[in-house]
């Protein structure tokens, strides 16, 4: 009786513990749904009761020094040596190595510039420069593998526009397959590549704030559970499931990417 009494007041606890508050990025295009399902089915099942909340629209750059700061608890990035030094990392890759797969916006009419390409040596030697952000991770990986890259823009989002234009000296933005859907869509001034595809092992993960470290463990089997219970999987078809066949992934050139700081961990 002593036992069955004890496993009710548990229950009764956890039932009526007030949940922890999460602030999380949001994006304007939707890009972060996947990832705020996944971090909730997490907590789910470990019976930790949280309520999301997300912040929308500063910017990468500020949502980095908000997570910093503890203004933000929880981002999921491209994992990285110096942002595992500046925040907590939870060991767990999201996306199943879909954002490491990049696929490239380009302006229409220049495919023709990439029809030609065979081997990664083609694509160098053609000059095309990417755009990217500042501190983007990418930005190093093209200059492992002699790709000309600007990457000086503190807004990225500025990129898709200076691409457009024509004129601001970059010839294409290299894109996650998970992401360049609704990018395209969000800018019809652009058009996704059609035969390439440049792979690299890195994945995103979750970090968390200083402030709520104390969660890392908690979140980390969490994962593992959704994981192993199918949750996960299901999660990844339900919100990517439709790009294999929209980006025509097994008919595209794969380019494979060296990276010297790979640290995605092996599930």
């Amino acid at each position: 009786m002593l036992a069955l009494a004890l496993a009710i007041a548990c229950w009764v606890g956890s039932a009526t513990a007030e949940p922890t508050i999460l602030r999380m990025a949001e994006s304007r295009e939707g890009s972060h749904l996947f990832f705020h399902d996944v971090l909730k089915a997490a907590f789910q099942a470990e019976n930790y009761p949280i309520e999301l909340q997300g912040i929308a629209g500063p910017g990468k750059e500020r949502y980095k020094m908000m997570l910093r700061n503890g203004d933000l608890d929880v981002m999921w990035m491209v994992r990285g040596a110096e942002r595992d030094r500046q925040y907590i990392p939870v060991d767990f890759p999201l996306t199943g190595g879909l954002i490491g797969q990049r696929v490239l916006l380009i302006r229409p009419g220049d495919q023709k510039a990439f029809d030609h390409i065979r081997r990664l040596e083609d694509f160098a030697r053609l000059g095309l420069v990417a755009g990217m952000g500042k501190d983007w991770l990418d930005v190093d990986i093209w200059r492992q593998n002699s790709l000309p890259v600007s990457g000086d823009v503190t807004d990225w989002r500025l990129l898709f526009k200076m691409l457009a234009a024509g004129n601001r000296a970059i010839d294409y933005m290299p894109r996650g397959v998970s992401e360049v859907m609704a990018d395209a869509q969000a800018h019809p001034e652009l058009v996704i590549e059609k035969r390439l595809l440049l792979r690299y092992r890195r994945d995103s993960i979750f970090y968390l704030a200083p402030s709520v470290g104390h969660l890392a463990p908690v979140l980390l089997r969490g994962l593992h559970k959704v994981r192993d219970n199918g949750t996960y999987n299901k999660l990844v078809q339900k919100h990517y499931g439709h790009l294999k066949a929209e980006l025509a992934l097994d008919r595209r050139l794969i380019l494979d990417l060296i990276d010297q700081d790979d640290r995605t961990p092996i599930r």
